[in-house]
């Protein structure tokens, strides 16, 4: 009886996209490069010495490093999380680099 001239789709139908992947992709590699930003890209980087018999923090700072040891013995105490500057033959220590 009535003829069917689309009357009733005036407007095209927006197509569903599945992009959820491309979202989850895009927001995983936002936070990567973000953390990396914030945190660094790796660990700091340091040399190691193992404490010899008779070594103390101070020698060891006036040994690898030029100038006033007072800062490295700080920077040495705070690397290594050591509450004393009290150490044991045979400990590894880490030394940050300039």
């Amino acid at each position: 009886m009535f003829v069917q001239d689309g009357a009733r789709h005036s407007y095209p139908r927006p197509q569903r996209r599945r992009g959820w992947g491309r979202i989850l992709a895009l927001t995983a590699a936002l936070l990567l490069v973000s953390g990396r930003l914030a945190y660094g890209s790796g660990p700091a980087h340091s040399d190691t010495v193992v404490v010899a018999p008779g070594d103390t923090v101070w020698s060891i700072a006036t040994a690898h490093y030029g100038g006033d040891p007072r800062s490295h013995v700080e920077a040495i105490l705070a690397a290594n999380r050591l509450a004393t500057p009290i150490l044991r033959p045979g400990q590894a220590l880490q030394l940050p680099r300039d």
